[in-house]
């Protein structure tokens, strides 16, 4: 009897990453993506981490034909809805989705194209680079979370391990708020045009993170929406650590700053790339909440504007914090 077949639908980082942790566990595996990223593939996997975590997969299966018992989306938010002729020609009426996207709004699209299926929703809590074709690198913490499902989860833990810690939950939505909490900061370092470490290390770049979160805090709480921990502190303590002076927040935050020192966020990648970016789904999703529940968020509402500006070629990236902190004070 053959085992279940996991498939990565959209096997860029973040997919090549899970297939690679899927297949050197012993699970059965195969991956669906454009060819120039699977011919990095074509000699197997390596995966590393910032914590010295290896793992290898010889061979990574380009997905043929075949029942496919669960199948992970991992394209970004504005690949989602394209996808979706593609995702009709190989998922079966008992395929169980899991959409592994930023933010909010695009599993409603999944939802609406699969009315059949059970369509899960996944929290990727950590960034992956690709070091050279087909070497994959976590450079961040965090946990790989699925929404609980019986069969899944007994599926999954068997390879839960330390290049890829996975848990799943029945309150995902509240963990989705929590990381969407920490991606608001994903438009300032692709502003910032500089590593994560960078831009965290600098007390100008973090009062307007602090800025976003609070926003933010206002929705959850109108939303009545209890924030889990999902770092080394609580997440409504965080904007105040945020906000400590340099000299007290480098010597506390510790933990914060342990990530590789090249690590960027994808929205960087994608204006580096001339790509349009996931702005609408995360920090757009504060503007658009903020709004129906008739609550105020500038900061929010300012930096997906200028995030538009440079998809638009209107502004560029690479703003000092100054620089950054000034064009957000005003409309």
């Amino acid at each position: 009897m053959k085992q279940p077949l996991h498939v990565i639908f959209g096997a860029g980082l973040i997919g090549g990453y899970l297939a690679g942790n899927f297949l050197s566990s012993g699970l059965r595996t195969a991956v669906v993506g454009r060819a120039n990223k699977l011919a990095g593939f074509k000699r197997g996997l390596k995966i590393t981490d910032f914590l010295g975590n290896t793992a290898h997969a010889t061979e990574v299966p380009e997905y043929q034909t075949g029942e496919i018992s669960a199948l992970y989306m991992t394209m970004k938010c504005t690949g989602v809805a394209a996808s979706i002729p593609d995702l009709k020609n190989i998922i079966q009426t008992d395929t169980i989705i899991v959409c592994c996207q930023n933010g909010f709004g695009s599993d409603q699209v999944i939802r609406d194209a699969f009315p059949d299926n059970i369509v899960l929703s996944a929290v990727v809590g950590f960034n992956v680079a690709e070091k050279q074709a087909g070497h994959l690198h976590r450079s961040t913490d965090g946990k790989f979370v699925i929404e609980h499902h019986p069969w899944l989860a007994k599926e999954l833990e068997q390879i839960d391990c330390a290049a890829l810690p996975i848990s799943s939950t029945k309150n995902i939505l509240a963990e989705r708020w929590a990381k969407l909490q920490l991606n608001l900061a994903n438009p300032v370092n692709a502003l910032a045009d500089v590593p994560v470490k960078t831009m965290t290390e600098d007390a100008g770049f973090r009062k307007i993170i602090a800025g976003l979160m609070q926003e933010m805090f206002l929705v959850t709480d109108e939303l009545g929406i209890k924030l889990p921990k999902i770092t080394a502190v609580p997440a409504k303590a965080l904007p105040r650590i945020m906000r400590l002076p340099n000299w007290l927040f480098l010597r506390i935050a510790q933990k914060m700053l342990a990530i590789d020192p090249t690590a960027r966020t994808s929205m960087w990648w994608d204006l580096d790339q001339n790509r349009t970016t996931e702005i609408a789904y995360i920090n757009g999703t504060i503007v658009n909440e903020a709004e129906r529940l008739g609550l105020s968020c500038p900061l929010n509402t300012r930096l997906v504007k200028l995030i538009q500006l440079v998809e638009n070629g209107d502004a560029k990236i690479g703003q000092s914090a100054v620089e950054l902190n000034r064009l957000l004070a005003h409309d």
